[in-house]
């Protein structure tokens, strides 16, 4: 694997290197969580499974944190604040392990090349999809195969068939975002080739319209790009999208929540976006009333499709897939509100590498329909708010580095 030129391979640290080996196993560990192979053989893992998951990787990020990272005591104390208390949200409210999960990814990425960890993150995860795969379609781990509307969906080692669809929207947002300026136009082909045979066997239509969005934006993006920087239609493609940048998570959280407080099956139209939305609007606005939204979070009991083989949704069925409204409920009014924030300030920081603001929006627009969005087996971008940019930000990464104690030179 190549390692960004930005690196300097004489400037590597201590603190790099004590997160990339907690990185790479712990990454493996929370994919396989999130597969069927946990099924097979986590079931008995007890509390042993807090350990590995999120106490053993809370203690080496701290190590780093306190003793490696260069940063004032008050931003450390302020860091070390906000892993205390998602870890504290996490086993007293709601006994869910995504935001502790995210906040340790990305307090562990400080000082580290972003594009370095998305290179790793890449090509392990894709030995993972392929591993779980082939897994699933020889019986190694359960493979569940649902039929349902006369169609049949395979999950291929995923806990359910979007997952497995989201996985790759993921995976295809990083090759893009890593590679599209120099791919040739069979890549662009074969990019596509992989989307439409994901959608062929797990029949993930929302998010193969995703997929399908992603890459013509980002091939729209590139043809732009070979234009001279005089030339005004690029002139107006890039001016749109750094203006744009921190508007396209808040707007389309916003949207949803609107949608479903609004929605009433007696609407023609909202019938009608809900049925293309594959009732998340209903199940959204059902939750408001029978869960409800604490300012702290709360501990939520989800009852999704996961392993489930026919036609017929589990008893009590009550998913909301969309991440704005399933962080609300689960995690509180502050913590949603938060997180939007921050990833509206991390597309803002990084406004001018324009690859990146358009994977925010992809993002932002998956999550309207997806319940990704802090879920570090899936997303692995959050890790831009602390790692060292990667792009032509000199002097943004330099001022925002050198405010926060960091003495090595930002990465260009």
């Amino acid at each position: 694997m190549n390692v960004s030129n930005s690196i300097d391979e004489k400037k590597r640290n201590p603190g790099e290197l004590l997160f990339f080996a907690l990185f790479i196993p712990w990454i493996a560990f929370c994919f396989l969580c999130e597969s069927t192979f946990s099924y097979k053989y986590f079931e008995d893992l007890g509390s042993f499974y807090l350990l590995l998951k999120i106490v053993f990787p809370m203690l080496i990020v701290s190590v780093k944190l306190l003793l490696l990272d260069k940063l004032d005591l008050l931003r450390k104390l302020a860091l070390f604040l906000a892993l205390a208390l998602a870890f504290a949200q996490c086993i007293a409210l709601t006994y869910c392990d995504d935001l502790i999960l995210c906040v340790i990814f990305v307090i562990g990425a400080f000082g580290i090349d972003f594009k370095k960890i998305l290179k790793v993150y890449l090509f392990e995860t894709l030995l993972l999809v392929a591993f779980t795969t082939i897994a699933a379609i020889t019986g190694l781990i359960p493979h569940i195969i649902s039929h349902q509307r006369g169609i049949t969906r395979y999950s291929l080692g995923a806990i359910w068939c979007t997952d497995y669809a989201a996985r790759i929207f993921f995976l295809i947002l990083v090759v893009l975002y890593l590679y599209s300026a120099r791919m040739k136009i069979y890549h662009w082909i074969g990019v596509f080739a992989v989307a439409c045979v994901v959608f062929i066997f797990t029949f993930g239509k929302l998010d193969f319209a995703c997929m399908v969005i992603a890459i013509a934006v980002f091939f729209l993006h590139e043809l732009i790009e070979k234009k001279d920087k005089e030339n005004k239609c690029r002139s107006f493609w890039d001016s749109m999208l750094e203006k744009l940048a921190p508007f396209f998570t808040p707007v389309a959280a916003a949207i949803m929540t609107v949608l479903t407080l609004l929605y009433s099956s007696d609407n023609a139209i909202f019938s009608k976006l809900n049925n293309a939305l594959s009732s998340r609007l209903s199940l959204g606005h059902r939750a408001f009333s029978e869960i409800g939204v604490t300012i702290l979070g709360q501990e939520v009991e989800w009852i999704g499709m996961g392993g489930v083989t026919n036609d017929v949704a589990p008893k009590g069925y009550n998913f909301v897939d969309c991440s704005y409204l399933n962080i609300l409920f689960t995690f509180g009014i502050l913590i949603a509100v938060a997180l939007i924030a921050l990833h509206a300030y991390m597309a803002y920081s990084h406004r001018k590498d324009l690859r990146f603001v358009i994977v925010i929006a992809m993002i932002s627009l998956n999550c309207i329909v997806a319940h990704h969005f802090i879920e570090v087996a899936y997303n692995p971008f959050w890790v831009a708010l602390l790692a060292v940019p990667s792009v032509g930000l000199k002097a943004s990464a330099e001022s925002k580095h050198e405010k926060a104690g960091v003495k090595e030179g930002s990465d260009e």
